[in-house]
């Protein structure tokens, strides 16, 4: 059963005076659980795909369907507020610059997509999390006092607080070296597995990629 379907998808961007196909005819589908590697050089469109999976693009021609709670929903035929509704639920994103709400301690940003989905005690759910992930000593530092490892590490915590179907990761290692990206690799992979939640990883690094069940190729 395919947790993500992409039937002949198209994206662009343009100008005003040129446009520019980022993904031309692309199809996926990736089953409930499975772990997928979108590897490719930069401008390959990995980023738009992950960004079109999520919802917060949509695509230009093509059907994109995600699978949760056993019904399946095209993205196409959603507005932009029931993308952002299914995407809040079904979707947790871990970008490759964090994205931290600077402002909050750790365990606030870790508590806030439990907030937004209203969902169970939102402090002590988090607090768990962020234990899991060996942050438990860290709960009220705030991010600009953490190394870039633990920073990440607290952005894989946020996106899998709320237990999503999906995880969308965006060069999750990009900027870490590469003690913290194998730290940040076995978080992730290890998280989402014992979630059964389906991952789609978008990575430059073939260390990272080999740990996916299956690697997709993009080329410019």
């Amino acid at each position: 059963m395919s947790a993500i379907r992409l039937d002949r998808v198209r994206k662009g961007f343009g100008d005003g005076t040129r446009y520019r196909r980022v993904i031309d005819e692309f199809s996926l589908e990736v089953a409930v659980g499975e772990s997928v590697a979108l590897c490719g050089p930069s401008g390959s469109g990995k980023s738009t795909l992950l960004n079109l999976m999520a919802g917060l693009l949509p695509v230009d021609a093509g059907t994109l369907t995600l699978r949760y709670e056993g019904r399946s929903h095209e993205l196409s035929r959603l507005g932009e507020s029931e993308r952002t509704a299914l995407r809040r639920r079904a979707v947790g994103y871990v970008f490759q610059f964090f994205n931290l709400v600077p402002t909050l301690t750790v365990l606030e940003n870790v508590a806030l997509p439990l907030a937004l989905n209203k969902l169970g005690q939102h402090l002590p759910e988090a607090q768990q999390r962020l234990a899991a992930l060996g942050l438990g000593d860290r709960l009220g530092a705030y991010p600009e006092t953490l190394s870039g490892g633990e920073q990440q590490r607290v952005a894989i915590a946020r996106a899998l607080a709320h237990e999503p179907a999906i995880v969308l990761a965006d060069e999750p290692t990009g900027n870490l070296d590469a003690r913290h990206s194998e730290q940040v690799a076995d978080a992730l992979f290890a998280e989402a597995r014992r979630l059964g939640s389906t991952l789609v990883i978008a990575t430059h690094s073939a260390a990272v990629a080999e740990r996916a069940d299956r690697i997709v190729g993009l080329t410019q």
